[in-house]
Parts: C-alpha cells; structure tokens; sequence
C-alpha cells in the first residue's frame, strides 16, 4: 500500500477515479472544470515543494480509513494514474455526501481519529446543511425554512413560519418571490424562484426532485449591484478566511437573465483588494466569524447586499474553490497564492506531527523505491 502525506479527495459527481479506464485527467478535459486540472497540478507540485509526498483520489475510491483503491499524483508535467491501494492520515476534503451511501462512505473514511480532515468538522457540518446555517447564525442570515416533503399543507405551513420570520426584520429587503434551494447543495444546483402560486409550484419541484431535501427563503433585493458600476445586476461577495484572516476577496456576478453568481452557472468572478469590499460587509463578516470562533479554519462566508445597504449572510463553505479562469491572469496568480496558504498549512501541521516519530530506516523501502511501480500510467497535461 503506498502511502502519502497528503491526499486530497475529490467529490466523484466532479472528478474522475484513477480506475476509470479512459479517464486521462482527475477532471474531464472537455467539462466547464477543466480548469481544475492545472490549479490541482499546481496544488500537487507545491506539495513536493514542501516535502510533502501526495496524490489525488475521488470518493469513489475510498475502501476505508484514509484509505482508497486507485489515485493520480503528477510527476515532470504528466498526470499519472495508479490502480492501487494508497493511504494518508491528511486528508484535504473536497467532498459532501449528498445522498445516504456517500455519508456512509465519508464516516468509513474518517472512522479512524488517526485520519484528519484538513476542514474542520464541526464547521463542515454547519455549513454543509444550510438550515443549520441559519440556526447557528440566523442574526445574520436570510430567513430560512425546511420544506419537509411534498404536502401541500406542510408546504403552506413552511411558508406562514418564513413570513412571521420576515415581518421580525425589514421587509423592504425582500421581493415577493420565493426562492427554494437544495438544502445540502452547492453550485447553485437546485435553485429555483417562485413568482405565484407558492405552495403549488413548490410541490411540482418537490415531486420532480425526490432525492433532494429542500429550504425556502425570501428572494432578496439586490439586482442594483455595487458601485463602482463595474459590479452591476445580481452579484455576491465572498470572503476566505484562513487562520482567523481574510485572505482572499472576491465579487461573484450573475448572468444576464440569472440571479445565481455561481460560475458553474455561468457567474463571473472577479478578485479584488479587501480595501474595496464595503465596510459593513467586513463588519458582518467579523462578527461572524467571531460567532463561529475558529480562528485555526479555512473557510468562505458570501454575503448579499440588497438595493437598500442591508448586508444577509447568504451562506458559508468549508471547501471554496483553489481553481482559477485560465483567460484571467490575475485569477490564476490571486489562486496560487491561495494553494500556497493552504499547502503550508498542511506542511506546518505534517511536519510537527513527523518530529514526533522516530521512523528506522529500512532498506527494503529504499530498495522498493528504485523499482518501477506496477499499475502506473502516464499522461501529460495539455
């Protein structure tokens, strides 16, 4: 079994397993995430920088505690795919479980306390469920309900409770629209606005999306942008805090003819410099943060402001994406920085955790290491 410093599991809805036969890249070269193959290359590189040995698997890969069945590393500008058992007690998590065979999956894999998760846990069950967002942090947040299941009467109960909710805060913040989103989703997938006829058109989409679990919130006001006029339409802020500071700033910017500023939903991102993100966002971002108290996280807060100032926490993430616009150079130079907060975090923590242990040379390893590896393939990045 070869074993890693550093691993980093990637969610298998988005990233291809070292066993799949065609695969040629951790992500499909032809998808909207092709991009990710290079700022992962790059996370890969900057790990051997460190002294850091790692390797890139999938959920689809894990058969046990930090353990999975096939994994890529990337050597001389080639990514290399091995079908074989590997190991690590560092894990860098980029996956959620969505359904109950990935939460399965996701406990097996951090079933030992030996395995570590580089996101912290606690925050990662917080920010994964966005009604338990709204619990824990619901001074700051967009009122939130559960929708329960496809009854009309429950759906009509969930909207009441969101409309005594709303009347407790400004009302003039909100549209008359209602917005329904996948309660453990990312990536602005399975979201949907309302016009009429609540409770009805609600249950449409229930009934049609029977695997996922849903929240209703109030659609705010915020199609006027942020000046300078540069940020018009539907647009997002997200900070990244990391150790207790903001390391990176961003404004995300719908579509034409959207609201979601994701970029997998055609969204563009654009980096700017903490001095132009409003005061009373970074105000609201630092009492959050002090409200979460983990000054040792990784972590991205996004927030909304609305046509009348008013700042709503719009949700948060314990895995912001480290991939960047190949046509932006600034992206790409703003992300690296990123990878290289990140992976010396990591070396920080690896290499304390060594100094500890006293490891016997052993000669048949460094035998082994001279030997071809079996199962290796390799493919050179384009």
């Amino acid at each position: 079994m070869d074993q890693f410093d550093v691993l980093v599991v990637y969610s298998e809805a988005i990233a291809q397993s070292a066993s799949q036969k065609y695969a040629v890249f951790p992500f499909d070269p032809y998808s909207r995430r092709a991009n990710y193959n290079d700022a992962y290359a790059y996370f890969l590189k900057y790990c051997a920088r460190k002294s850091l040995k790692a390797a890139f698997a999938t959920s689809a890969d894990i058969v046990g505690a930090g353990k999975c069945s096939s994994y890529w590393t990337y050597k001389n500008n080639f990514w290399v795919k091995t079908d074989r058992l590997c190991s690590s007690k560092q894990i860098f998590d980029k996956f959620s479980p969505v359904n109950k065979d990935q939460t399965i999956k996701r406990k097996l894999f951090f079933s030992s306390s030996e395995v570590k998760p580089f996101n912290d846990k606690d925050l990662f069950q917080v920010f994964f469920d966005k009604y338990k967002t709204y619990l824990q942090l619901k001074t700051f947040s967009i009122p939130t309900v559960v929708v329960k299941n496809a009854n009309v009467e429950t759906i009509d109960k969930a909207l009441k409770k969101l409309e005594e909710l709303i009347k407790k805060i400004d009302k003039e913040d909100f549209t008359e629209d209602i917005v329904i989103k996948d309660r453990f989703g990312a990536g602005g997938n399975n979201i949907y606005k309302i016009k009429a006829d609540y409770a009805k058109e609600i249950q449409k989409i229930v009934k049609k999306k029977k695997k996922v679990s849903f929240v209703a919130q109030p659609f705010l006001k915020f199609d006027k942008g942020l000046a300078p006029k540069k940020f018009s339409g539907f647009i997002d802020i997200r900070l990244i805090y990391h150790n207790g500071n903001i390391v990176q700033t961003y404004i995300r910017a719908a579509k034409e003819n959207d609201f979601r500023c994701n970029e997998h939903q055609g969204g563009t991102l654009t980096y700017v410099s903490k001095r132009r993100i409003p005061q009373r966002v970074l105000k609201l971002s630092l009492k959050v943060a002090k409200k979460l108290n983990k000054k040792h996280a990784l972590f991205a807060l996004d927030f909304i402001v609305t046509n009348n100032n008013k700042v709503y926490l719009l949700e948060g993430n314990t895995g912001p994406g480290i991939d960047w616009n190949l046509l932006k150079k600034v992206n790409e130079k703003r992300a690296k920085l990123f990878i290289r907060a990140i992976v010396k975090d990591l070396a920080q923590t690896i290499h304390k955790s060594k100094a500890k242990i006293v490891k016997p040379t052993n000669c048949l390893e460094k035998c082994d290491a001279i030997l071809t590896p079996i199962g290796v393939t390799r493919f050179p990045i384009q």
